[in-house]
């Protein structure tokens, strides 16, 4: 393909050297189109008109001199390469022109020259070109990226000099800081920086962070600032290196952001986090000594009760009585350890420990102690065992929490003459139910959907007639779904009755297996009573404890406090150690230290203290196991029965 001619306006006033000057081009091999004239009309028309790439001008031509053509086409935004061609261009003449703005000039005696002198300016106006445009973009580009830093409302950008002094200062700088440009460029970058508080070292200079970004990393901080009026602000800041085209660095940029509202927030929800935390540490506090106070007054009434009821010549009316006040203490340590059931719920730090369970057995056991508390209110409790094992994953103690819940519920809400029907059933394969139905006061349309949230007990007037705090069927939903099962309820109305179902996974799935039978360790033959050391503070628990565990055949002394209690370990060896944990003068562990159990010792914690934490510290601290008051003595008699010296 063929390149372009050249277009060229030529004035000249002699037609024969026009024709002798573009024979010239056209026989170096140059294609050329040309446009001739003789005077200034003609020649300033033509450039207006045309588009040419180059023009060639006779020095010397009546009433149009080549010095005027040079004029006019230097004045024109074309800026086109000027070439006199010449036959009487001294040279005092061509330096003269030359100064005035002509690429060259060749003298017409030697035409021969022109090509090279053409083609030469030709390369230098598209070199001059390319540059000028060039230039020009770098131009708009520094435009537009001024203006998009200006535009950056919220971004403090800043250049800075090798040495750290600012360079540049965007308009949202004038802002941040409140310094107008003048009064920053050239000073220290650092020179909103606040002084390090009193104790903190000093952190490095400007000059030294600057020297470690410029091996290539970038830094990136978060500080408080300082406005011009002196006001403070918490700021995002990175400081990058700006390399030239060398490589070498040749500055640095500097962003800086105002967080401080975000930092604000930061602290105020530290703050909030830090208050939640205080307050949930304070109520499991109290809940612990909630919890102490309450149980510390029912251990020796139920120790004494749980004394009385071990005499053989007690008068029937006076057992009787007896039942009553161990069965309220029952409910009142029920209570207890629901409240704090339902906080380790609240704060997901219920544990669950599962292992092959027997359903039917829980059931069993459950009916049999319920059986006589319906019939003592004349509500039939109809429950037929299956005759064989029903094995789910659970933890035994908490499944039975689960049914102990229902039953409790169901008996407080049916009336006199009432029934209560327990039903084991497979509603699909993999799945095992529970129901408990009763045909007691029903449960209200409205009031279904938030029967299982804690302190509800559907109807007010119900609730209140029935004492209780609303956790049983709380606690019982959120077990049911820890166990990964789902426990549901569905009544026709008030005074219809009420249904609860249990559903479980039934691993299984209608295959029987016997659950693995616990191996107890052997005990070994005593010549002796077991002796046991009992540290209790509490004159009327520790006199009744005493009592019971002699009429189990244990050996009791008692200590009253840490100092008694060592007194005790150090004059003789006990079998067993059972020590309260709160003390006059310090608590269990301190006994425990001092008692060092060996591997054929005991010990075991007895305290009003049933948190998730307060077993955990006793267990972490050597003890074997923590019971919580009232202690149901039959409870601690098979804890030492575990144990080989027992």
């Amino acid at each position: 393909m063929n390149p372009p001619a050249m277009r060229v306006l030529l004035a000249e006033d002699d037609p024969h050297d026009a024709e002798l000057t573009l024979e010239r081009l056209s026989i170096s091999g140059l294609s050329v189109e040309s446009v001739i004239v003789n005077n200034e009309a003609d020649f300033t028309r033509a450039l207006d008109d045309g588009n040419f790439d180059l023009v060639l001008s006779d020095f010397h031509m009546p009433g149009f001199p080549g010095s005027e053509a040079l004029r006019i086409a230097r004045s024109h935004p074309t800026a086109l390469p000027f070439i006199f061609v010449s036959g009487v261009l001294g040279e005092e003449h061509a330096v003269d022109m030359l100064k005035e703005g002509a690429t060259d000039y060749v003298l017409k005696q030697r035409l021969e020259r022109l090509p090279i002198v053409v083609r030469r300016a030709l390369d230098e106006a598209r070199e001059r070109r390319s540059r000028h445009d060039a230039e020009r973009r770098l131009r708009e580009s520094e435009t537009y990226f001024g203006q998009l830093i200006d535009a950056l409302r919220d971004y403090s950008v800043a250049t800075l000099s090798l040495e750290g002094t600012i360079e540049s200062w965007n308009r949202a700088s004038e802002w941040l800081f409140g310094y107008p440009a003048e009064e920053v460029i050239g000073r220290p970058g650092d020179m909103f920086n606040l002084p390090p508080e009193p104790g903190q070292p000093e952190a490095d200079s400007l000059r030294q962070q600057l020297a470690d970004i410029g091996t290539g990393n970038s830094l990136a901080e978060e500080r408080w600032l300082m406005r011009k009026n002196g006001a403070t602000f918490y700021a995002s800041v990175v400081t990058t290196a700006i390399f030239g085209n060398g490589g070498a660095v040749r500055g640095f940029s500097r962003i800086v952001r105002d967080m401080t509202d975000s930092r604000v927030a930061a602290d105020l929800l530290q703050v909030a986090k830090e208050q939640a935390e205080a307050a949930n540490r304070a109520k499991d506090r109290f809940l612990a000594v909630l919890s102490h106070e309450l149980r510390t007054p029912l251990g020796p009434i139920y120790a004494a009760a749980q004394a009385l009821d071990l005499r053989q010549d007690l008068a029937p009316e006076c057992r009787r009585s007896v039942e009553l006040i161990k069965r309220n203490v029952e409910v009142e340590a029920r209570l207890i350890d629901d409240l704090l059931d339902i906080s380790k719920i609240v704060n997901d730090k219920l544990s669950l420990r599962l292992e092959p369970t027997d359903l039917v057995g829980i059931l069993n056991g459950i009916a049999e102690i319920f059986r006589e508390e319906a019939a003592a209110r004349h509500i039939e409790l109809h429950y037929t065992p299956l005759p064989y094992p029903v094995i789910v994953q659970a933890d035994p103690a908490r499944l039975q929490q689960i049914v102990w819940n229902l039953l409790k519920n169901a008996i407080k809400f049916t009336p006199r003459g009432g029934e209560i029907r327990v039903t084991v059933y497979q509603p699909v394969p993999g799945k095992i139910a529970v129901d408990v139905a009763d045909t007691g006061i029903g449960i209200p349309p409205q009031a279904l959907k938030r029967i299982f949230d804690a302190f509800d007990q559907g109807e007010e007037d119900a609730a209140q007639s029935r004492g209780g705090l609303g956790l049983g069927l709380a606690i019982a939903s959120s077990l049911a779904q820890r166990h990964g099962g789902t426990l549901g309820v569905r009544s026709d109305g008030q005074g219809k009755g009420t249904t609860f179902t249990l559903t479980l996974d039934d691993p299984a799935s209608g295959a029987l297996h016997a659950p693995a039978e616990e191996t107890l360790p052997v005990s070994a033959p005593l010549v002796r009573p077991a002796s046991i050391l009992l540290v209790e503070d509490n004159i009327d628990t520790a006199e009744a404890m005493q009592f019971l565990l002699t009429e189990y055949g244990y050996e009791v002394e008692v200590a009253e406090n840490v100092a008694a209690a060592c007194r005790c370990v150090d004059a003789r060896r006990y079998d067993v150690l059972v020590s309260d944990m709160g003390l006059p003068d310090g608590d269990g562990i301190d006994v425990l230290r001092r008692y060092a159990p060996q591997p054929d010792q005991i010990a075991v914690a007895l305290t009003g203290y049933g948190m998730e934490s307060d077993v955990r510290r006793c267990l972490d601290a050597g003890f074997a196991f923590h019971l919580t008051k009232p202690l149901d003595i039959d409870q601690l008699i098979r804890v030492l029965q575990r144990d080989p010296q027992a």
